[in-house]
């Protein structure tokens, strides 16, 4: 990859996050007024860690399988279940896929970094 196309994606995945954030930032002073039950600031706390644990779960994807995997294991299932008939289970279907995980690498990266910027906020302006 060349220096410019790195640059740009950095930029890009800079920018994003800290548009989210001070979205984010003033619309917790909009909404929240400051004698409500939570202070805009531990709002910013609050949803930083929920934008970390999203970023997490979608890091961490969906265990190997393909959608399409996901949609056969999910018919079997039901099959099996309304009508008592054994099919191809999943089981038999996690077994033959490939157990490689499939994140959501990029918008990942992005809820992570949203995250880690709302905390890093929090603790600046208390």
């Amino acid at each position: 990859m060349r220096f410019q196309q790195v640059r740009s994606r950095v930029a890009t995945y800079m920018l994003v996050p800290l548009l989210a954030v001070l979205v984010v930032y003033f619309l917790n002073l909009l909404v929240l007024p400051s004698r409500s039950f939570i202070s805009p600031t531990e709002a910013l706390f609050i949803e930083g860690i929920v934008f970390l644990n999203l970023g997490i779960c979608l890091l961490m994807g969906r265990g190997g399988m393909s959608f399409a995997s996901f949609r056969a294991a999910l018919l079997s299932a039901e099959a099996e279940a309304v009508c008592g008939v054994e099919s191809v289970g999943p089981a038999e279907l996690m077994r033959r896929d490939s157990w490689k995980p499939k994140g959501f690498r990029r918008a990942s990266l992005v809820l992570l970094l949203i995250g880690g910027l709302l905390i890093i906020t929090y603790f600046g302006s208390v």
